[in-house]
């Protein structure tokens, strides 16, 4: 071979080997970076937590798709955290006879500290206390011409009670305004506005004056006198639940009387636990065969607070029988921590008393609770139930809280109840052993001339009231308007505290 041949063959051979020595010493592609994980927003995160908590609490969790790994996937498709609690309250098991047709129309939440959380806007009580004059307000005529807002319930511990005012009294001036009055036309079947946008204008004035700061009230009592007060604003008043206990004297057939607004916090020998005892030493001194227990405007409260006065009422009677059983998911079931909120509870004997019957006054307002204790008892002391309408609310479910990232308090429905019997069947309400009796206003509380408390009377120790005071027909021109509430106290609830 030629040696420029040779060279040439050298030089390829030199020059194949430093492309294949290239080709493997060059590293591998870097693969593409991972894309960062995009950080959720606060909001977003109250969203997930609600789902979370919701899924780990609800007494209908099975019915809950699992997105607990990711969360925002089921999130995500939400504008806001009301939004977000809407759509899993309706996927629980349908109940055609409520709004939206499920059974959780319950769960709700509010934000703290002026958290916004969507759209929905709470209208519940704080536990134990409330804001505002403390005023419940309906229509009613004594001409059967014009109608004015008239009190029906004052509630303990607020502004309006602490100044005097009471269930009877009628507005006629609010802060020097006295057109409060509006036109009516009645009937034997009963009384309606004649002008509805006079109507409209005096309750949007009322409202607004309701929710003012300062108020000057002038009311015109039953007997003619006029009271009139300047009221400051409650922010945060204590609630006091217990506004009336008294005893009607019968021969050998007394009959005790309990008004309960609300079940607050009884515990640890405080004011409230005070109270309800010294009520009902009172009813053992008088030896009472009956008691009659009025929570037409009770919409429930803490559950070991109605438990307690469940105790106090059954007295003899029911002493170490089963009270209640409640029911819960598995989670809460596996779940020492949470489980110990919902151990069996039994009737202790907490009083002496040995009760022939107890009455119940309700509407279709009592609810939770409320609802609660006329179940409890059920199985143990014959119990009538009589209503101003024809159910009570319907509420067998309750809750307890949790705080999410200090912005939202949230109640998902956690637990039913159940009494002795394992009932717990009025998601419709109680249907009462006697309806439709008049709710009067226009006595004070725990007068025998009122309707549904001369109707509970009357069964217990007949000849104690009138006849008068069992037909509000005869009552010459004193007639509630039908739908003429203009404030309805909310459902408090069925509260666990943890």
């Amino acid at each position: 071979m030629p040696i420029k041949q040779a060279g040439r063959l050298a030089a390829l051979a030199l020059t194949g080997l430093f492309v294949l020595s290239c080709k493997k010493d060059d590293p591998k592609p870097e693969p593409e970076p991972e894309p960062e994980p995009t950080e959720r927003t606060e909001a977003q995160l109250i969203k997930d937590d609600i789902y979370k908590y919701y899924k780990l609490y609800s007494l209908w969790e099975t019915a809950i798709p699992d997105f607990s790994r990711n969360p925002e996937q089921y999130t995500d498709q939400y504008s806001s955290a009301d939004a977000v609690l809407a759509a899993l309250k309706k996927l629980t098991p349908v109940h055609a006879a409520y709004s939206g047709g499920v059974l959780d129309r319950f769960s709700y939440m509010e934000g703290l500290n002026g958290y916004n959380t969507g759209t929905a806007a709470s209208s519940l009580l704080k536990m134990d206390n409330n804001d505002g004059y403390g005023i419940y307000v309906q229509l009613g005529t004594d001409d059967e011409k014009t109608a004015y807002p008239i009190i029906y319930f004052v509630e303990g511990g607020s502004p309006a009670q602490k100044a005097g005012f009471k269930r009877s009294d009628y507005i006629t001036a609010v802060n020097g305004d006295t057109d409060y009055g509006v036109a009516v036309t009645c009937t034997t079947t009963g009384c309606s506005i004649n002008d509805a946008t006079a109507r409209d204008k005096m309750l949007n004035k009322l409202n607004a004056a309701l929710d003012a700061g300062t108020l000057k009230l002038q009311v015109r009592r039953q007997d003619g006198t006029t009271l009139t007060k300047d009221l400051i604003y409650g922010n945060g008043y204590t609630i006091d639940p217990l506004y009336k206990d008294s005893v009607y004297l019968s021969t050998g057939n007394n009959v005790g009387y309990l008004a309960l607004s609300s079940f607050e916090e009884i515990e640890n020998n405080n004011i409230n636990q005070q109270k309800i005892d010294a009520a009902f030493t009172k009813f053992q001194e008088k030896d009472i065969k009956s008691l009659i227990v009025d929570l037409r405007y009770n919409g429930g409260g803490y559950v070991d607070a109605s438990a307690y006065i469940a105790d106090k009422i059954g007295g003899a009677a029911a002493n170490g029988k089963m009270m209640l059983t409640y029911q819960v998911n598995d989670y809460i079931k596996n779940t020492p921590s949470l489980n110990r909120m919902f151990q069996d509870t039994k009737f202790t004997g907490k009083s002496n008393l040995n009760l022939s019957k107890v009455y119940f006054l309700v509407s279709d307002r009592t609810a939770s609770a409320a609802e609660m204790l006329i179940n409890v008892l059920k199985p143990h002391i014959p119990v009538q139930v009589i209503a101003s309408g024809t159910r009570t609310y319907g509420k067998p479910v309750g809750f307890f809280e949790q705080v999410v990232r200090d912005k939202v308090s949230y109640w998902p429905v956690s637990f039913l109840l159940k009494n002795s019997a394992g009932s717990s069947d009025y998601w419709d309400g109680f249907v009462p052993d006697k309806s439709n009796i008049s709710d009067y206003v226009f006595v004070d509380v725990g007068d025998k001339k009122e309707t549904m408390l001369a109707t509970a009377l009357n069964d217990a120790a007949p000849g104690m009231t009138t006849k008068a005071a069992l037909n509000t027909v005869n009552r010459k021109g004193h007639r509630s308007l039908r739908d003429g509430i203009i404030n309805a106290r909310p459902d408090r609830g069925m509260l666990k505290k943890q």
